[in-house]
């Protein structure tokens, strides 16, 4: 006797299957992870983390390179001159923080500077990290406060020239730089590599602990030529 299927059952039989390949399945769960990987890493070094990078924006070649972390108890007493000659009078930092709408001393999270080789060339790197929109970009409240504070300058993209021909301005990551010559810096003020900023290219763009003794003396020397030129 013939049996005869009931309808659910022959739609069930004729429905086609949707099949995807063990390979695809693979590649779509990758792609996922990497997506996933990606966007926690940015969510985490623009709303949780600070990543150590100011000494990127220092060019290799000067004789001396230093990166000072704020929370560095040992190394942070070694720069305060250099602290001090940034703001001799101790009202530059407040103005900056006025026109930034949020504190600087907060956002700062480390300095970095080079010098050499010429007695006269050096580079400054203010290490921030802003939760928030500032009111101006750090780099151009920096050359307002100097402005108003009797220093002059000219306008450049991204921030000032200063009239010995030192540049204010920022890094592509929001770090301020100070420059004695613009070439200095021309070449370092990119976001850094991919391998920096996600911290798998070891310490050569955060830099190793400078000496105490060294970094206070290269510090108070550069004190003293900033001092000169911009009292």
């Amino acid at each position: 006797m013939p049996v005869v299927a009931s309808a659910p059952m022959s739609e069930a039989v004729e429905r086609p299957a949707w099949r995807i390949s063990f390979r695809h399945l693979l590649l779509v769960a990758l792609g996922l992870a990497a997506v996933a990987f990606v966007a926690g890493r940015y969510v985490y070094v623009r709303y949780g983390g600070y990543r150590p990078l100011a000494l990127a924006h220092v060019p290799q070649t000067m004789r001396f390179r230093a990166r000072v972390s704020f929370s560095d108890p040992v190394r942070v007493p070694q720069i305060a001159p250099l602290l001090a000659a940034l703001d001799p009078r101790g009202v530059r930092l407040a103005a900056i923080d006025r026109k930034l709408g949020v504190s600087a001393r907060a956002a700062g999270h480390e300095l970095a500077f080079g010098a050499g080789p010429d007695p006269s060339d050096f580079v400054l790197v203010l290490g921030l990290q802003l939760q928030a929109e500032p009111g101006l970009p750090p780099a151009k409240a920096t050359c307002e406060v100097l402005a108003d504070d009797g220093i002059r300058s000219e306008p450049i993209e991204g921030g000032c020239r200063l009239p010995d021909g030192a540049i204010v301005t920022g890094a592509a990551d929001g770090d301020v730089v100070v420059a004695s010559r613009p070439e200095l810096v021309k070449d370092v003020l990119g976001v850094p590599d991919l391998g920096d900023r996600l911290g798998f290219s070891g310490p050569s763009a955060r830099g190793t602990a400078p000496d105490p003794e060294a970094l206070g003396k290269e510090a108070r020397a550069l004190a003293a030529l900033i001092a000169a030129k911009y009292p």
